[in-house]
């Protein structure tokens, strides 16, 4: 139920998501854009008020002034995508270096700062991009932006912390071999994604962290952290003259760097099939699905309510009713559509008993094949976009969401009306368009799962193709280095 719940958490982030690259002069004198909208709730909407900073830093700002903190998020293109062949990990070392210490603070100091002022002040590494967030009561604003500003701006990545995080991040990668869900998708990804910038995690493996030196990580924060790089999302009790007074005094030394989008990477070679990963477990844990689209394509709204019908909607999807309630095959099952920047992955997820495993995988492949070739009923797409546009409201009513639900739109150019026009998308797909979409993109044909269970084989399944061998219980050891 744990995964169910999770993958209904995240499903919902899905429509939220390409990067400014504006560059810049030094200094950060305000100039007011045209993109500028009511930033104060009207009548229930949310749109924000969008200004850049000379030196580059896009800012979107939402003013709340119903409960008495702030929320700061600085979004960076600096994700696990920027991670250099053979250094994979890179981005989450250095972004999880930033609150170990400045010029001017230890990482103890820094947190016990924090903590006088009852803030949280963090630092966060995905694959498309990181990030930074403050959240901090609108008495102790100056204190805590001046804290997040030092992290910002003066990380210094003192050598005896750095060895500590990385020492840290190499025992967190050795847990995730033993646990056979993580172990399960991180084959799933290196397989779909091979030789893409999506292929490794976003973690990296124990022999690239460990090659990882504080010279690099260092260099990669004072490339990539820069604000001509940065989108920096504010929500709550601040007035825009406040917030651009803050960014005078705190950031206007914050210099810009020359920074390339990333590369597009080729579309990867199509794998499929089954692949076996044999582990001392009594619960087999099986990802399945192929290359997806990415969040800028046409179709991703339409698929997406799909998704929500097939196992994006937790207790109501066909998935859970067929796989789960009627079947008993598994304990656990949702599905998912990656709302990256380039094309992510589909991928259905389940859990089941060893011996459950092939007739749960051929259950799956049944109730894809019937929802593709005939389609839901008309009070299943009713259905599923009066969850979607219902429960929405609910999922952007703290600072902490709606920062979240705007990083994630101004990342991937949805608008800064985005969080209106919300329920607007929704109610316009026909159920022709989203077929339309689903057929085009989903092929249960092409369909390769991964599976980690025990050492009996899968009744009635094929035994690995394209020559490739079982992997076996190796950990991080099978992967590209």
């Amino acid at each position: 139920m744990k995964q169910v719940m999770a993958g209904l958490m995240v499903g919902l982030m899905l429509l939220s998501g390409g990067i400014m690259g504006c560059s810049s002069k030094s200094g950060v004198v305000k100039s007011d854009e045209t993109m500028r909208g009511a930033s104060v709730e009207k009548k229930g909407a949310i749109v924000p008020t969008v200004f850049t900073t000379e030196n580059g830093m896009e800012v979107w700002m939402v003013q709340r002034s119903s409960i008495p903190f702030v929320v700061f998020k600085w979004i960076f293109d600096a994700g696990a995508v920027r991670d250099p062949n053979k250094k994979e990990g890179l981005a989450n070392l250095a972004s999880s270096m930033l609150t170990e210490g400045t010029t001017t603070r230890t990482a103890q100091q820094i947190s016990e700062e924090s903590d006088f002022i009852g803030a949280e002040l963090g630092a966060h590494c995905g694959k498309d991009y990181s990030s930074v967030s403050l959240t901090v009561l609108k008495s102790q604003l100056e204190k805590g932006f001046e804290l997040a500003a030092d992290v910002l701006t003066n990380a210094s990545f003192p050598q005896s912390e750095f060895e500590r995080v990385k020492a840290e991040i190499e025992g967190d990668i050795l847990k995730d071999e033993e646990d056979p869900g993580t172990v399960a998708s991180k084959a799933f990804s290196e397989m779909i994604f091979k030789n893409t910038p999506y292929h490794h995690p976003v973690k990296g493996y124990r022999e690239s962290v460990a090659s990882i030196t504080r010279d690099e990580a260092f260099g990669f924060y004072r490339h990539y952290y820069a604000p001509n790089n940065a989108i920096m999302v504010v929500v709550g009790d601040i007035t825009e003259d406040e917030l651009k007074g803050l960014i005078e005094k705190y950031l206007s030394s914050w210099k810009p760097e020359d920074v390339e989008p990333p590369a597009t990477p080729p579309i990867p070679a199509s794998e499929k099939g089954i692949r076996e990963i044999k582990k001392d477990v009594t619960q087999a844990n099986i990802v399945m699905g192929h290359l997806g689209i990415s969040r800028s394509n046409p179709d991703f709204v339409p698929l997406y309510l799909f998704n929500q019908i097939l196992g994006g909607g937790g207790l109501t999807s066909r998935l859970f009713k067929k796989i789960r309630e009627e079947g008993g095959y598994s304990y656990s099952v949702y599905s998912y559509i990656d709302p990256t920047r380039w094309p992510g992955a589909f991928q259905i997820v389940l859990q089941t008993k060893n011996s459950s495993a092939g007739e749960a995988i051929a259950k799956v492949k049944e109730v894809l094949n019937d929802l593709l070739t005939k389609g839901p009923t008309e009070q299943e797409v009713e259905d599923a976009k009066r969850y979607l546009t219902g429960s929405f409201p609910l999922r952007i009513d703290t600072n902490s969401e709606i920062a979240s639900y705007l990083g994630f739109a101004a990342f991937h150019r949805l608008g800064t009306d985005y969080l209106v026009r919300f329920p607007e998308m929704i109610e316009k797909v026909s159920r022709d368009e989203m077929m339309a979409a689903a057929r085009k993109h989903i092929h249960p044909n092409d369909l390769l799962v991964v599976v980690v269970k025990g050492e009996h084989d899968l009744p009635g399944e094929p035994a690995p193709t394209n020559g490739r061998k079982d992997f076996e219980d190796e950990g991080s050891h099978n992967h590209r280095c």
